[in-house]
């Protein structure tokens, strides 16, 4: 054996530690507790935190900060003409933290990589040597829950945030921006001149036309219309039709005059943690974590970013060989996903011992523990070790027409086709309304085949991921399960079956309202209810809420889910938000299996029950009392 010198192991461990740490070192050597956040008083809603907490998660201060501030290669807009950037109808800064509040994006101190003191998740990217303004997937899955004062900072939770109002916002004040006094001041701050020559006006306003158009373009095509109205039906906060953004940016890269399709199947953000242990990601599990040299996470965060303004370009040469160019940052990814591996869900319990939520009634969560076995949640939820390093998570999924849910985003992710353009040699898939049209495909396809090439274009970066995911990332890299099978209905379904919903483990789910895939439902207690008629309303039969309120951060800890706010009148910069589960893709039915109304399969022995014409026997549970529902509800704090 050889016997290395007290220099040469010094050099060792030195290296081994400036390897594993390059990625966070960017933070600065010593981050504050509160990780940059910032407490406000009396916001837009009337949320009042003094202090901000984290709760356990496994995560340290530099992993927050490198989660919040690591570009993944978004360019929204340039850097300096967001930074001086005004809103369209004040001379405030469109960056102003009540603005960005108003949006309820999570406001941050400057720190030692977010000088500007960017929002969570908004940083800046560099690419072809110009500076843009993006965002990380820290923007979209950072949450904040407040209890008496305090602001609980949750990483990997969903956010509130309102990124179609933003962005709607973002658009008419970049187009205000073009004109009058604001252009001159604007150029004036981004040229950091006094006195711009004309030349520099002109090519400063033909930047700022070319993004106006741009983000303009993004806003218009990504409408949430709906065939059956007149108006458009609005995301509110917390949700976003990610999959319908993404599909229409692809379809735009890929030909010219693209039909694009109405981004109208808005979902909660998903929350993170145990996300790189899934089988299965995404609400209908289009993202498979098993599949080819373990980078399908890769695919799936690459098909993120470039729905969220990485620069991508898909051109043909005349030999017909396409290439892609674009600022997806590859071997963040990579880190990121290797980041999320040791995220643990947030604990009520751990909270709970350091004073921060109230204490849980164990004799009330015991018996709520019964009932959840008794009512088989979980079948299809099951519980695991949130800290388990080892722990694997297999996906039970739903069918649409079994569970009952709004169908809008399954059904869109089937159903939607476009033009292949430039990727008519290389996309196969074909689009279920015209089997016979060579120049359509469904969108699925075409979003695989450019995120495939946008992660791995040129031997260089493929051979660099490949390095990269064994370095960053060995146990998940090489315990990628090629053979991942799809459980519908409890049994081995058709792997690329769609038409479904998926259950997951609960560990955490008290961070994470409103439920159901859509957001339709305000808190966990109404989640055990029924949905119903206005007449079986009327007639005083307890029931989900049709309506209710959405924006504000105060925990509801009998219930569990945000307080509601009953005087929305009061609110009118921005108004409060109200749920409307009447509207198209905003549906509060189904899951209701607790309320008796949804069935269960019948299974014997662990295997599902048919009967002699090969259906499954069906079966469906006495609806619980209120007593079963807050007991289950207490349980539910304790995952």
């Amino acid at each position: 054996m050889r016997n290395n010198t007290p220099h040469q192991s010094v050099f060792f461990c030195s290296s081994i530690f400036f390897l594993t740490s390059c990625a966070y070192i960017s933070q600065g050597p010593w981050p504050d507790a509160d990780r940059g956040a910032i407490a406000t008083s009396n916001d837009v809603f009337g949320d009042t935190v003094e202090t901000i907490v984290y709760p356990d998660q496994n995560w340290g201060r530099s992993d927050s900060m490198w989660y919040y501030n690591t570009t993944q290669g978004s360019d929204l807009l340039p850097y300096d003409v967001y930074l001086h950037l005004e809103q369209a109808d004040s001379s405030a800064l469109f960056r102003d933290i009540d603005n960005m509040l108003r949006f309820r994006y999570l406001p941050q101190r400057p720190t030692w990589d977010n000088p500007d003191g960017l929002p969570v998740g908004w940083t800046k990217d560099s690419h072809d040597g110009e500076d843009y303004i993006g965002f990380t997937c820290a923007a979209c899955h950072t949450s904040q829950v407040n209890f008496q004062s305090k602001g609980i900072r949750i990483d990997g939770g969903p956010a509130l945030a309102d990124m179609e109002t933003m962005l709607v916002s973002l658009s008419k004040a970049v187009n205000a921006s073009l004109r009058g006094e604001k252009f001159i001041q604007l150029a004036k701050n981004v040229l950091d001149t006094d006195s711009p020559t004309q030349e520099q006006l002109k090519s400063f306003k033909e930047l700022l036309t070319r993004f106006d158009h741009k983000i303009a373009e993004y806003v218009r095509v990504n409408e949430p219309k709906h065939e059956s109205q007149d108006k458009l039906v609005h995301y509110g906060y917390g949700r976003l039709d990610a999959f319908g953004r993404i599909y229409n940016r692809v379809l735009m890269h890929v030909t010219e005059d693209a039909k694009t399709n109405p981004a109208n199947a808005p979902v909660s953000y998903p929350f993170l943690w145990d996300t790189p242990q899934h089988d299965f990601v995404q609400w209908n599990g289009v993202g498979d974590n098993g599949s080819a040299l373990g980078l399908g996470p890769l695919g799936r965060n690459t098909g993120e970013v470039l729905g969220v303004f990485a620069t991508l370009k898909v051109t043909q040469n005349a030999s017909g060989k396409v290439s892609y160019h674009s600022s997806a940052e590859s071997g963040n990814q990579v880190r990121l996903e290797s980041r999320l591996e040791d995220l643990w869900s947030p604990s009520w319990e751990e909270l709970s011992e350091r004073g921060v939520l109230p204490e849980i009634n164990a004799e009330r969560a015991a018996v709520g523990k019964k009932v959840y076995t008794e009512y088989q949640c979980d079948t299809c939820h099951a519980e695991i070790d949130r800290t388990d390093s080892s722990r694997i998570v297999v996906a039970q999924f739903a069918s649409v027409d079994w569970i009952g849910t709004d169908p809008q985003m399954a059904s869109n992710a089937i159903r939607y086709c476009g033009e292949v353009g430039v990727l008519k040699n290389v996309t196969t898939g074909m689009c279920p309304s015209d089997l016979h049209d060579v120049n359509t495909s469904s969108v699925l396809p075409i979003l695989s085949d450019v995120t495939a090439g946008a992660m791995t274009e040129g031997i260089f970066r493929k051979l660099g991921l490949f390095f990269t995911s064994i370095y960053t990332n060995p146990l998940g890299f090489f315990r990628a399960n090629h053979k991942t099978q799809r459980h519908v209905e409890l049994e081995i379904s058709n792997k690329s079956y769609l038409n479904a919903y998926k259950g997951r483990p609960l560990n955490g789910i008290w961070a994470t309202a409103p439920y159901l895939h859509n957001g339709s439902v305000p808190n966990l207690y109404e989640l055990l209810l029924p949905s119903c008629t206005d007449r079986e309303i009327q007639q005083g039969k307890q029931c989900r809420s049709k309506t209710f309120s959405v924006g504000n951060r105060e925990l509801d800890v009998k219930n569990v889910g945000y307080v509601q706010l009953n005087n929305p009148e009061q609110f009118t910069n921005p108004p409060l938000f109200i749920f409307d589960t009447t509207l198209p893709s905003n549906s509060n039915k189904g899951h209701e299996y607790a309320a008796g109304n949804t069935p269960m399969p019948k299974v014997v022995d662990g295997k599902v029950v048919r009967d002699e014409k090969g259906q499954i026997v069906k079966h469906k549970f006495e609806p619980m009392n209120h007593t079963q529902r807050i007991a289950l509800v207490e349980y539910l704090k304790t995952l």
